[in-house]
């Protein structure tokens, strides 16, 4: 089988798989809990209940770390579909469990430090949104330009509703509501999308409404 982890940026010891996910989400876990600031390697490392040698053999720098961290754990899909209703149903739908799943304090603290401009972090957030949010964009543009969607829509409203309605859901839910609101995803899901659909000029929203339950 394939491993899923990135190759060994240093020459060290063999490669342990379990070790290597067990840094990797230690290094999440410690960086949703502390941010940057109190992220180190020797925290890691002991979070991981691995030494700090077979670590730094790995990984000798902690932007690194924290990098592989996000990008090996938090793959991004490609944009899923074949019509408007398919691509923007799937991006919400990974999305909305992204940002309730196992990482989405890491994820939380990932938005607000941002702004802070530190290299790692940005070149994180580029690689967990902006870029995956404009392949999602470029993918309905095609859609305007076969005609699918009119030349008056921006797609760039339309991404920005979605996603950002998914942001508030999902950094503001209380805890105590999450059993209940996982059961709701699909639910939630649709009828967010169908706002965007419906929001469209009638001919479009119907041709659409048709394609995506054929």
């Amino acid at each position: 089988m394939t491993s899923l982890l990135t190759e060994p940026r240093a020459v060290g010891r063999p490669r342990s798989e379990d070790a290597d996910l067990r840094i990797l989400n230690a290094a999440l876990k410690l960086y949703g809990e502390s941010g940057w600031s109190g992220f180190n390697l020797t925290r890691v490392a002991n979070l991981a209940g691995v030494g700090k040698s077979s670590m730094y053999a790995r990984w000798s720098e902690r932007e690194d770390l924290l990098f592989d961290a996000f990008k090996i754990l938090i793959p991004m899909p490609e944009p899923m579909g074949e019509t408007v209703w398919d691509i923007l149903t799937n991006e919400a739908t990974y999305r909305v469990k992204l940002y309730l799943g196992p990482h989405a304090t890491a994820l939380r603290r990932l938005f607000v430090e941002v702004a802070g401009n530190e290299p790692v972090i940005v070149q994180a957030y580029a690689s967990l949104y902006v870029e995956p949010i404009a392949k999602i964009k470029a993918r309905l543009w095609e859609f305007k330009e076969n005609g699918s969607l009119p030349s008056s829509v921006s797609v760039t409203r339309m991404v920005d509703a979605i996603e950002g309605s998914i942001l508030m859901r999902g950094f503001s839910i209380p805890s105590e509501n999450l059993p209940c609101f996982f059961t709701e995803i699909p639910e939630y899901v649709e009828s967010l999308v169908f706002d965007q659909i419906r929001a469209l000029p009638e001919e479009a929203s119907t041709r659409e409404t048709e394609e995506s339950a054929a």
